[in-house]
Formats: structure tokens, C-alpha cells, sequence
């Protein structure tokens, strides 16, 4: 019955809630489909349960899982540019995403990077040049705030052929949540 229930709601384009994992002793085990936050990257929501982000990307030798986070590798972004993806869920429920870029020469992959999220986000809201120190790499920050999503670009370009070089990440890409309950 809950599987026809779920399939007639898929027909009628209704969302799903839950998914049925299994059948237990006193019941069904649901665990709910998708997060209650915005989408921060292609189906992934803010406070989706790492049941449902599991189910989403089962493990495979790109997709690895953590206590606390569940790491894609070489993922494709953009043409000719990969990235590490860390989907954060420390307690249990999907908090960030971190996105990492592989090594490219001169930046290269950062400049793609900035100029498709332009034209899909429009202007930067805020841009600002970091220093490198001890604790942090030079670069340039630039965030995008769009429906209750706050994207935190950071494109290095400390190194000898600019972006970090070949062995190190040329850019990192946050997304998050905007903060409703804040208390500042």
C-alpha cells in the first residue's frame, strides 16, 4: 500500500516526504526524502538526513562516506575542470557543501568558474582580497546570495604560476544556507 501510495503521488508530480527503507518489528522505517532548507547544490537541500543523501549517491569508488561528511571525487564542473565535493552533515543532516578544485595552471579553472557563476548569479555582492598568512592562503573572495543560499567563492592566487599551482586547489566553493536564527 505505501508503495502505491508513493508511485500515485509521483504521477500526480506531488513530493514525496518519505521514502520506505524497510519493513521493522513495529512498523515501517521512513526517513524523510529531502531536507526543509533551500537546495544548496543539484538535488541536495539544507537539513537533508544523510539517510537520503545516501540513497542519492550510493558509495562507489568516487563516492565515499564519513562520519561526517560524504566526499565526491572528480566531479566535473565546468569544461575541462574537476572538483572534490564535501557534502557536510556533522550532526547527521546535510549542513554545507565545500567544493575544492583541483590544480590548474595559472588559475585557470577559477576564472571559468567566476564568470559562469556571474552569468548565472549575476554581479558578486561582495568581493575583498585576503592576504596569505600562517593559517590561510592569498585570494579573492566573492559571494552570491540567492534563494536562501549563500555561495562563498575563494579563488587562490598565491603561487608560482598563480591559482596554487598544479598540486594544490586553485578555488573552493561554499555553499550554505542562509542563517534565519541568528543571534547577533
Amino acid at each position: 500500500m505505501i508503495l502505491f501510495a508513493s508511485f500515485m503521488a509521483l504521477q500526480s508530480l506531488e513530493p514525496v516526504s518519505t521514502v520506505t527503507l524497510q519493513a521493522t518489528e513495529t512498523g515501517v522505517a521512513t526517513v524523510p526524502l529531502a531536507g526543509s532548507g533551500p537546495v544548496l547544490w543539484r538535488e541536495v537541500r539544507a537539513e537533508m538526513p544523510v539517510a537520503a543523501l545516501r540513497a542519492a549517491y550510493p558509495q562507489t569508488g568516487s563516492v565515499s562516506y564519513r562520519e561526517d561528511r560524504t566526499v565526491l571525487t572528480d566531479v566535473p564542473i565546468i569544461e575541462g575542470c574537476e572538483a572534490k565535493v564535501n557534502i557536510m552533515h556533522p550532526q547527521g543532516v546535510v549542513k554545507e557543501i565545500v567544493m575544492r578544485g583541483e590544480g590548474a595552471i595559472a588559475g585557470r579553472c577559477s576564472l571559468k568558474i567566476i564568470t559562469a557563476l556571474s552569468g548565472k548569479y549575476g554581479e558578486a555582492a561582495e568581493k575583498d582580497k585576503v592576504g596569505g598568512s600562517l593559517f590561510g592562503r592569498e585570494g579573492k573572495n566573492y559571494v552570491w546570495i540567492k534563494n536562501g543560499v549563500t555561495l562563498q567563492f575563494k579563488r587562490y592566487t598565491n603561487g608560482v604560476l598563480g591559482g596554487g599551482g598544479l598540486l594544490a586547489a586553485s578555488w573552493e566553493l561554499r555553499y550554505s544556507a542562509n542563517a534565519a536564527n541568528i543571534d547577533l
